[in-house]
């Protein structure tokens, strides 16, 4: 925990793509996961691995989205291939490189927007 008593989450990959999700925007939070994670490969996204194979899309979806979304504070975390995938509960998303390792430091800052 840091001096404030919250949790601090920690990365130690290089981040490659950083986004935002809006669940006002028309916009669903798959396809943004989906975008960001082939922006991050180089690769349109038809050549993905499904991503229903590997988490809860669902279960993110509902967390994330509609009247009941989560408070900023909250971060989900989940791999796929050699990605490393972070979202946090006010939009932000950030896809890391699980091969490029860097000393640990906070997923995202506190005081990030």
């Amino acid at each position: 925990m840091n001096n404030s008593g919250q949790l601090q989450i920690y990365r130690s990959c290089e981040p490659v793509v950083d986004t935002r999700y809006d669940p006002d925007d028309m916009q669903a939070l798959l396809e943004v996961l989906v975008e960001a994670l082939a922006d991050a490969g180089g690769v349109p996204a038809t050549e993905l691995p499904p991503l229903y194979d590997t988490i809860d899309v669902e279960a993110i979806t509902d967390l994330f989205g509609g009247d009941s979304r989560a408070s900023d504070r909250t971060l989900v975390g989940f791999s796929v291939e050699n990605w490393n995938v972070f979202v946090r509960g006010d939009g932000r998303i950030r896809i890391c490189d699980e091969r490029k390792v860097v000393e640990p430091v906070p997923v995202f800052e506190r005081s990030s927007a």
